[in-house]
């Protein structure tokens, strides 16, 4: 079988998640929203965000991981691509009749920070088992 004669590759699963949550998640920060009642004592709004970009970090350095292609600079482009992505998304609020607003930003940055620590020690972790068997050969 020649190169041309093989199959088409398919995305992986993970890739698919990662790129369908990215998606939903647009969706669900540009569906517009009745006003907003008074504040409460938890923040469910920024837990949310923190929440949600965490999820979304986390699905991406796991395909990177999956994938073989998480060196450390990877995954702080990454992180930085997921906060200007965040910082686009607040900005496009206004359009669809929500909030622009500093404070969801924050903590959409706080789940990137996290999730992408967690993803860099994960690819420490794996990177110094793996160096011991290699070293072996």
């Amino acid at each position: 079988m020649t190169p041309n004669d093989a199959p088409p590759s398919h995305p992986s699963p993970r890739l698919r998640l990662w790129i369908g949550y990215w998606l939903g998640l647009f969706v669900i920060m540009h569906v517009p929203m009745d006003a907003q009642g008074p504040p409460t004592v938890i923040p469910v709004d920024k837990i949310a965000h923190f929440v949600l970009y965490f999820i979304l970090v986390w699905l991406g350095g796991r395909y990177l991981l999956a994938k073989g292609g998480a060196s450390m600079f990877t995954v702080i482009a990454w992180a930085l691509v997921y906060a200007a992505y965040a910082a686009l998304d607040e900005w496009l609020q206004p359009f669809v009749q929500r909030t622009m607003s500093l404070g969801d930003w924050m903590s959409d940055v706080a789940g990137i920070v996290a999730a992408t620590i967690i993803i860099a020690v994960v690819r420490h972790r794996t990177a110094t088992v793996s160096e011991p068997a290699e070293a072996a050969q």
